[in-house]
């Protein structure tokens, strides 16, 4: 800089520098100070010379600055990063370089700094990193098989098809499958997340990554063709269902999604996720086999995701910690509008294209804010169970819900919930939905005709007691004939006997009261309707099934014993559904002690505390009991040990127990030394302990 002559005309020409520059000497002080430091800084030139200037820009580094100024004095120039504080008071990142100047005698002289702004360039590393974070947290925590793909060949092959005429992809590769082979053996596998491994390996990822062929089966290849098509046509996803195939061989039913985002597939690469779709297709085989017929309306799920805002529901959580919550369940019995306040407070801020379609919006921009749009009031249960579970501090948590669309429509969604610490402490939840209305949908289809034929079975089993009913009914009546022919001889009498008139006019009531109880529970018994829960004593429900069948068990000359334990709490369960097992059970014991002698006819009914939270139900006889290569199929539809039986007695018996949330079980350990059959059915509260 001497060279230039003057001082102060080097300092005017620094000032045509794009970079800030300043020099300052060996104690730290500032002696000059350019425009570009001006504008970086806010500090005039006057208000910056003679300055210390580590104390006017508050520069923060590794180290302190003393040292640093002392290592340029044996070292090479000093290059790095500082934070330091502008006159306004923002921070700033600066790319600095430091040098040491020195006279003709190798004295050091002073220090010169040139620096220039990177705050936002390092504010965009950041962000990418957050995204990169966000991105790779979905792909590993979802609960879906996500798989990272290179295409490059494949989009060789393409070309070279379109160089040799080929107009039609899709139909040249459904046409000539082994295209479409060659294309699956040429995309590679970058990477899997964990729930791959699990789906598709044996637990080493490394042997997943290669080519994607050997998971590919040959009846999904014209899905292959369809993905491949999509991609080099601009779509922005697929979604199709077909068959996969797992590293030992094995095929399942699978939802194939891919996402051709632009900026991917113009590196060649494709992010595609699966999702094991066998549970639902075994369902709908089941159904197929069933005597109904029955098919269900699955079609494709779609797996919406959201990105939200959790940084509301931390503050509201920070809050409640504040006040000494540590029940957030307890604290919203006592308080809820908090609920309100929470979906006020998780704020939506992306959802991807499945999202859109399955809401029923037309852009993303309709579904950003407030998630409160999307859940029907008073029906918000999950989504406060998954706040709940935050609070707790778990990762996740999965319920079914029911969400209402933009326009108008409700929906059933497998509603589910991620948030490791890592990514709460972003203040980003991620929350997925899966459209699974067709699934209810079927599930109460499948409900409505098991109660149809439950009720079908009450009839036939009417028709079985309808001797022994019409003998029931008889009694009465006789009686009340009986009564009113007396009657009509104490009118006759020349002086009629009013008290004894009286007498018989009460017992000719109390008879016809018992007729019409009688009929009602035949009635009862045999009324087609919804099953209707509600709070049941069990005792009472097996004392109605034993006055009904009171006059059956007389006939076979069968000794009815009653047991009941005390304190057994009351079950949440429809009636008439439970005396239907109660009267199916003791009917099939009676039947089963025809052939024996009067004396051994013998049949209880008992009732204990099981396990916590359940009550035992116990049908013991005395007939002969069941052999042993039987009992693993008395419960399937139409297999009777019955030579005239149809086989559905006790089929619908597990299945009203099963839908009740209990079990049942059959043995040969009755007291008697006949058939034992115990049933479990789940309390309103827990047992004794």
């Amino acid at each position: 800089m001497r060279a230039l002559g003057d001082r102060t005309e080097a300092w005017e020409i620094l000032d045509l520098v794009q970079e800030s520059v300043f020099v300052r000497g060996l104690d730290g002080r500032i002696l000059s100070w350019n425009q570009a430091s001006v504008a970086l800084y806010g500090w005039r030139s006057d208000q910056a010379v003679g300055r210390l200037a580590h104390e006017l820009l508050g520069t923060v580094l590794e180290g302190t600055t003393a040292e640093l100024d002392a290592g340029l004095q044996s070292a090479s120039p000093w290059h790095g990063e500082l934070t330091r504080t502008r006159a306004d008071g923002t921070t700033v990142v600066v790319a600095a370089r430091w040098c040491l100047r020195r006279d003709a005698d190798g004295r050091a002289l002073d220090i010169v700094e040139s620096g220039r702004d990177i705050t936002e360039s390092r504010r965009a590393l950041r962000r990418l990193h957050e995204s990169e974070y966000r991105y790779r947290n979905l792909f590993q925590a979802m609960a879906v098989s996500f798989w990272e793909l290179d295409f490059t060949q494949v989009g060789v092959q393409v070309r070279a098809l379109r160089q040799a005429g080929v107009r039609d992809l899709l139909a040249h590769l459904i046409e000539h499958p082994e295209v479409s082979r060659g294309m699956t053996r040429a995309t590679r596998v970058v990477d899997v997340n964990e729930q791959t491994v699990a789906l598709f390996g044996r637990g080493d990822k490394a042997e997943l990554l290669g080519s994607v062929d050997p998971f590919w089966p040959d009846a999904s290849l014209p899905v292959f063709a369809e993905s491949v098509v999509a991609a080099v046509t601009g779509k922005p996803n697929l979604v199709r269902e077909m068959k996969a195939r797992r590293i030992d061989g094995s095929e399942f039913h699978a939802l194939f999604t891919a996402c051709f985002a632009p900026e991917s597939t113009a590196k060649g690469l494709l992010t595609v996720g699966v999702i094991d779709l066998s549970a639902r297709q075994q369902a709908y085989e089941a159904l197929e086999q069933s005597e109904f017929r029955y098919r269900s309306l699955f079609q494709a799920m779609a797996v919406g995701f959201w990105q939200i805002d959790s940084r509301g529901l931390n503050r509201l959580f920070d809050d409640l910690r504040a006040q000494g919550v540590t029940d957030l369940s307890a604290y919203i019995d006592a308080h809820p509008g908090f609920v309100e306040r929470a979906l006020e407070a998780a704020i939506a801020v992306d959802v991807n294209e499945r999202t859109i379609a399955l809401y029923g919006a037309k852009s993303r921009d309709e579904l950003l804010g407030p998630v409160s749009r999307v859940w029907i009031p008073g029906r918000t249960d999950a989504f406060r169970h998954s706040i709940e579970a935050g609070f707790r501090g778990e990762f996740g948590y999965q319920e079914e819900a029911r969400a209402r669309t933009l326009d108008g429509r409700e929906i059933d969604i497998l509603y589910f919930m991620n948030s490791p610490p890592a990514l709460r402490a972003l203040g980003m939840v991620l929350v997925g939905n899966i459209d699974i209305s067709e699934q209810v949908a079927a599930r109460e289809t499948l409900r409505t005709l098991q109660a149809e034929l439950a009720h079908a079975s009450r009839v036939s089993m009417l028709g079985e007691l309808t001797a022994s009913i019409a003998h029931e009914v008889n009694q009465p009546l006789a009686a009340i004939v009986t009564h009113g022919e007396a009657g009509l001889r104490w009118l006759d009498r020349p002086e009629p006997d009013l008290g004894e008139l009286r007498t018989i006019t009460r017992h000719v009531v109390a008879d016809a009261h018992r007729a019409a109880a009688i009929i009602a529970r035949v009635r009862s018994m045999a009324a087609r309707r919804a099953p209707e829960r509600s709070r049941l004593d069990l005792r009472e429900v097996i004392e109605e099934a034993a006055r009904f069948l009171h006059h059956e068990l007389r006939a076979q000359g069968v000794d009815l014993t009653l047991e009941f334990a005390d304190d057994l709490p009351p079950l949440l369960a429809d009636r008439i559904q439970l005396q239907q097992v109660t009267v199916n059970l003791v009917v099939n014991g009676i039947q089963a002690m025809s052939d024996c002698d009067r004396a051994r006819k013998r049949i209880a009914i008992s009732t204990r505390h099981a396990d916590p939270g359940e009550a035992l139900l116990l049908v013991e006889d005395a007939g002969p009991g069941i052999p042993q290569a039987h009992q693993t199929r008395v419960f399937e539809s139409f297999y009777s040990t019955k030579p005239d039986g149809m086989g559905m007695g006790l089929p619908i018996c597990r299945s009203i127990v099963e839908d009740h949330g209990g079990r049942i079980g059959i043995g040969n350990d009755s007291r008697y030394g006949g058939a034992r059959i115990s049933v479990a059915l789940p309390t309103t509260s827990p047992g004794p302990a």
